[in-house]
């Protein structure tokens, strides 16, 4: 459990929590029709900040002569300011360690220059550290849609294991013509006013916003005039079903809820603020999930039709509003949907409702199979259930294999060198070297490919079959240059009027973490897949990640380490790693991660 004691939200609909609360509850919509925006040709519906007031705040808090921010650094930047003031905390402490959720960063940049380096999702994140003085290194976590509930679990984690007083978890990304064009490439767009759960929906509409949550470890640091709210509990879950298309069982968001939900007596839950980004398959999705966890009769909203979907800050900026749902005791109406239709009977919110009850589920789905739930309650002890943060446990090393830029060091510590330099000419090699019978491979980018060899050498060898549901099984990887060889790909199909068209083959591969979920597919791993990006691999920030998950979660088994490829270069080291006091596991040499 940790508290929020301050936050902020940055979007069209206001600068501050409380303006965007207001905002919303006075039913408007930072939503309009685009034409001739960004640079991209069809219109598009979705909720852009004005960049004219956008600057006008930021000069009003800049400590220094330096201009040089991004568009999204400074709103990352003004967010977090706010959130700290009313924190009334200090982020210059060795206590304090800032996480960074965005799921595409300054893409942008690349439309400029394809070797920007600035594009390094690590360089926005250490930049908003330096300009608040944090001493300690920050954390970005980039899992598509999920990140900021991915990006809350890890905050939480890191308060009651990893040292930390305090998290600033910060979600921000922007739209550009990467952006758009990609979601239109899927027809995943709507031209109109979004309808959440909605039988005449018609697509998503997208938007841009910076949102961040200051939590604390202890209940002491919340101020005595501040309405507590805390995270009780949060689960991450693959479908390991497809990398873009929700699971028709929900089979993902299904366990993730339940996992929550032994957190919580239900009848305490006020309603469930759903992902609802009004795609067909999405909110069908989480009219099965609610089913199937016995919350089909709760009020269900969605806040899509205020703000668009705002990517990396969506999970933050949702639980910010819905903590505000809570304190007013009141639920907010789904805009947009007047007609509910989904293949589950569910209840979204069709007019505001009262309420008198402590808590909510957050709930989220994205690219890559992933699914997040979050469980927020006001103080209530004696309706929470409280979990258990155990100290973190020795883990066992099953499986390792190392590569760099194709020479390979097997998990029996063996060698292979590849005859040619030809990333894309060595990887079809060793698949037919190691008779790997999985078609599927050749549609894949050069990073899936690569944790996919690499994870067959290491399953291999603890004689892991790969037709068989692992449950108990979890993906946790890292990389620096996230997606970037495959955003330098897609930007090249975009570059101007003449040479413009979005592939959704090469767009569905922009996000880092489809390696994991390409990963959970194969080996159907149905536990949490979770992608973290770091300036070096750091193998004392991987061991903690990997215990985390193996001494919080039901996962027996991880997969994951370091898998990245940028120009043409690439580095693996991959574990299979458990619990060291796993008795029921077989026998294998044990290794040290060092």
């Amino acid at each position: 459990m940790i508290f929020n004691i301050g936050d902020n939200i940055v979007s069209p609909l206001g600068w501050t929590s409380d303006e965007n609360w207001c905002s919303v509850l006075e039913g408007k919509s930072g939503g309009r029709l685009c034409i001739d925006s960004l640079g991209v040709p069809e219109p598009f519906f979705a909720s852009l900040l004005d960049d004219d007031e956008l600057e006008t705040k930021f000069l009003q808090l800049r400590h220094s002569q330096d201009v040089n921010y991004t568009k999204l650094e400074k709103m990352a930047i003004i967010s977090v300011a706010d959130a700290l003031s009313v924190s009334g905390i200090s982020p210059q402490s060795d206590e304090v360690v800032l996480i960074l959720s965005t799921t595409k960063g300054n893409v942008e940049l690349l439309e400029t220059s394809l070797t920007h380096d600035r594009a390094y999702l690590t360089y926005s994140a250490q930049r908003i550290a330096d300009y608040f003085r944090i001493p300690t290194a920050p954390v970005v976590v980039s899992n598509a849609c999920i990140s900021g509930c991915a990006a809350q679990v890890t905050a939480n984690r890191l308060l009651h294991r990893g040292g930390f007083r305090y998290a600033i978890v910060c979600g921000v990304d922007v739209l550009s013509k990467f952006i758009v064009s990609g979601f239109q490439s899927f027809k995943a767009l709507s031209a109109e006013q979004c309808k959440p759960f909605d039988a005449h929906r018609t697509g998503l509409n997208l938007g841009e916003a910076a949102a961040t949550i200051v939590y604390a470890k202890d209940r002491k640091d919340v101020r005595p005039d501040c309405p507590c709210a805390c995270l009780v509990a949060g689960a991450i879950c693959n479908d390991a079903n497809h990398i873009s298309g929700p699971s028709r069982t929900a089979e993902g968001l299904t366990s993730a809820l339940s996992q929550i939900l032994a957190s919580v007596d239900s009848d305490r839950i006020a309603f469930v603020n759903a992902h609802g980004t009004a795609t067909r398959y999405n909110d069908d999705m989480e009219s099965v999930a609610l089913s199937r966890t016995g919350l089909s009769n709760l009020p269900v909203n969605s806040l899509k039709g205020y703000f668009g979907h705002t990517l990396g800050a969506a999970g933050i900026l949702e639980v910010i509003l819905s903590t505000r749902q809570l304190q007013h005791h009141t639920i907010l109406r789904t805009l947009g949907c007047e007609e509910p239709g989904t293949v589950q009977p569910v209840r979204p919110t069709q007019k505001q409702e009262s309420t008198d009850k402590s808590s909510f589920v957050k709930m989220i789905s994205g690219f890559g199979g992933g699914n997040a739930a979050l469980l927020v309650s006001l103080e209530t002890p004696n309706s929470v259930k409280k979990n258990n943060l155990a100290e973190v446990a020795p883990i066992r090393v099953l499986a390792q294999d190392l590569c760099y830029d194709g020479l390979w060091v097997r998990p029996d510590g063996s060698t292979w060198q590849p005859e040619i330099a030809d990333p894309k000419r060595w990887m079809s090699e060793l698949y037919r070297q190691l008779d790997l019978n999985y078609p599927k491979f050749f549609k894949m980018d050069k990073l899936s490919k690569l944790g996919t060899l690499a994870a067959e050498m290491v399953m291999r060898h603890v004689g892991q079959a790969t037709d068989e549901l692992k449950s108990d099984w979890a993906v946790v990887c890292f990389n620096r240059a996230s997606s970037l060889d495959d955003d330098r790909s897609y930007q090249n199909t975009i570059a101007d009027a003449d040479n413009y068209f979005p592939s959704p083959s090469v767009f569905v591969y922009t996000l880092a973490n489809i390696v994991a979920g390409e990963l959970a597919i194969k080996y159907r791993i149905l536990g949490e897949t979770s992608f973290y990006i770091a300036e070096h691999p750091d193998v004392m920030q991987m061991e903690r990640a990997f215990a985390d998950v193996l001494d919080l979660t039901p996962a027996r088994f991880v997969l994951g380490g370091w898998l990245d490829f940028d120009n043409g270069h690439c580095s693996v080291r991959l574990f299979i790693v458990s619990r060291s006091n796993d008795e029921k596991l077989p026998r294998f040499d044990e290794m040290i991660l060092e």
